[in-house]
């Protein structure tokens, strides 16, 4: 998908840029421009989701991150009122 996109946008700057009539020059425009946004932001997913942990934790992840808590505090009794 990323590889057509970016070929889509190619194929509008191209047309673009041979066209001889202004609607074919929009059209290149605009399909180059939404081809070429839509191509970066899959690239950018992409990075994103190779870099990234996955959202669960495993049980030893887990016990790792208990063990790193404070134990709780000793509460204090209530003050007496006389």
């Amino acid at each position: 998908m990323f590889w057509g996109l970016t070929a889509a946008a190619a194929i509008g700057i191209l047309i673009a840029i041979f066209a001889h009539s202004p609607g074919w020059v929009a059209f290149g425009v605009i399909v180059g421009l939404v081809c070429a946004i839509g191509a970066a932001l899959m690239f950018i997913d992409l990075h994103i989701r190779a870099s990234s942990r996955p959202e669960h934790m495993t049980q030893s992840e887990l016990d790792a991150l208990k063990a790193t808590l404070k134990p709780p505090a000793e509460r204090l009794p209530p003050p007496r009122s006389s």
